[in-house]
């Protein structure tokens, strides 16, 4: 079995960590906050569990102040991905829209919509996030303040980039250790509103790029290197260079209740979404606790959504997709109707379930067919839940079962696999609730466990069931910043015949603007 040469980078890495962390625990915050439902006249913020925060104006560099000509009524949060949008940010957007009752083109506002919904579909203009270690910098000012001035054109992005460091043991073949950077730009422009009507439309469109820091970041992976079915490194796509996930046209119909999604989509910003295992910049980073590698979530293809959210409780979505398309291609480059899928997702997302705060419950049926093969068939679970009123913890799984034929489609970047199960807990404040260090209250820590059960398609196959654990910490640096220290453990690799165990250290800077 071939083996990486050895390097002082695990040690480094740990050293690095460990410093930040120490200096995070023995600053004070520049930032006073407090969680809030209520109306406010400070800025808002999202908690890493997704909660409202709110930030006296007072205590915010002046700079990170939306300008004077826009008013504060104008700022508004980015919703946490998976849940409903909180009561006090509805009423931040409520008074944005105040007064504006006839038609108008890019409308410096975000057009209504329904809770749930508005989590999947709209996105902020403020970039900034509550407890940094160091309160400012101009970049966090010239990326927050571009922000507030794009958003009066009715353009609301996010811009998340990420330098990551991996260090495995135990690889199949290739390097124990990679580096690569990534980034990914997602917009939301509303280009009419029309509120007598109930109508809006909006342009949403998405750009991923990816390259390696050095000649093996660019060829290697920390799947294929450890032979996993998993991905440690799950936001790294198999395609270097630029790449359009999506390009499509949202309508919004009945005061926000319907939306409609058509042209090029990329399913995976619309189902499968969990506040506390969605995203591997600033969450988890192993693949199977971003999003289900069960249920197929295509992108570069044709497709339509249709997203009903009848009550605030309940929501529907039913999403199709067609076409071979891959990444970096038109969606009609090899265009095939044989390579076609159909998922849906049944979610009820009440305020408070039993006591324990809000939480999502989602069901979602799935079938499709790839190049001719047999139909495949199968179904989703995926649940979130804050676990007290004013808990700091929060619980998610996932679990996903295929059909015996393995649905594989070019427009894919995960393979599928038969059956998984991804859960765990995530915390917001570890060192605040410990009682050690009161400072960093807004730091995230998680811990997730993932079992994996390959399709009989997936050869060769040395094990039947895969395991793997992950314990990751967030911290955050600066007010658009985040160091993400993170270490996995993988054993009974499918692909690989050396059972291992073994681990993988990250060490990622997460920069979000």
């Amino acid at each position: 079995m071939k083996r990486g040469k050895a390097s002082l980078f695990p040690s480094a890495a740990w050293l690095i960590g460990l410093v930040v962390l120490l200096a995070a625990a023995w600053t004070t915050p520049g930032i006073a906050e407090e969680p809030t439902n209520a109306p406010t006249s400070g800025m808002l913020l999202i908690s890493p569990l997704g909660q409202p925060v709110t930030v006296p104006t007072n205590a915010l560099p002046p700079g990170l102040l939306p300008p004077p000509s826009m008013g504060l009524e104008s700022q508004v949060p980015t919703p946490a991905r998976g849940g409903s949008v909180p009561e006090a940010v509805q009423q931040r957007q409520e008074e944005s829209r105040e007064g504006r009752d006839r038609l108008m083109f890019f409308p410096p506002y975000q057009p209504r919509l329904m809770p749930y919904l508005a989590s999947q579909d709209e996105l902020g203009n403020t970039a900034i996030k509550p407890g940094p270690l160091i309160p400012s910098t101009p970049l966090d000012v010239a990326a927050q303040q571009g922000k507030y001035r794009i958003s009066e054109a009715g353009l609301y992005y996010s811009l998340q980039q990420t330098f990551t460091w991996v260090s495995m043991t135990d690889v199949m073949h290739g390097d124990n250790n990679l580096g690569y950077y990534t980034m990914s730009f997602h917009s939301k422009w509303a280009v009419f509103d029309d509120p007598a009507s109930g109508t809006a439309g909006w342009i949403s469109a998405k750009i991923n790029a990816k390259t390696g820091l050095g000649d093996a970041g660019d060829t290697q992976s920390a799947a294929r290197n450890l032979g996993s079915i998993t991905d440690p490194t799950g936001i790294w796509s198999k395609v270097n260079g630029v790449r359009m996930p999506e390009l499509a046209w949202q309508q919004s119909l009945r005061d926000g209740e319907v939306v409609v999604v058509a042209g090029m989509v990329n399913q995976g910003d619309y189902f499968d979404a969990n506040s506390y295992a969605n995203s591997g910049r600033g969450q988890f980073l192993n693949s199977a606790l971003i999003d289900s590698m069960v249920v197929p979530l295509t992108a570069y293809n044709f497709g339509m959504n249709l997203q009903w959210q009848p009550a605030d409780e309940w929501y529907g979505i039913i999403g199709s997709s067609v076409g071979n398309g891959h990444a970096g291609c038109v969606p009609w480059t090899d265009f095939a109707w044989d390579n076609w899928s159909l998922v849906a997702e049944f979610g009820y997302a009440p305020p408070d379930f039993l006591g324990l705060g809000p939480g999502v419950y989602r069901i979602q049926p799935f079938v499709g067919q790839a190049g001719g093969d047999p139909l495949t068939k199968g179904f989703g679970l995926n649940f979130q839940q804050q676990l007290g009123p004013h808990s700091p913890f929060g619980w998610f799984g996932r679990y996903g079962r295929g059909g015996a034929e393995r649905f594989q489609s070019g427009s894919t970047e995960q393979a599928g696999t038969g059956a998984q199960v991804g859960t765990g807990f995530a915390m917001r404040g570890p060192l605040e609730y410990a009682g050690l260090f009161p400072s960093r209250g807004h730091d995230a820590a998680g811990i997730g466990f993932v079992w994996s059960r390959p399709n009989p398609a997936d050869q060769p196959l040395y094990h039947q069931d895969e395991y793997g654990l992950e314990l990751g910490y967030v911290l955050q640096l600066t007010p658009t910043m985040k160091l993400q220290p993170d270490l996995q453990v993988v054993w009974n690799r499918a692909h690989n015949p050396d059972a291992g165990p073994a681990t993988v250290f990250q060490l990622q800077l997460d920069i979000a603007w």
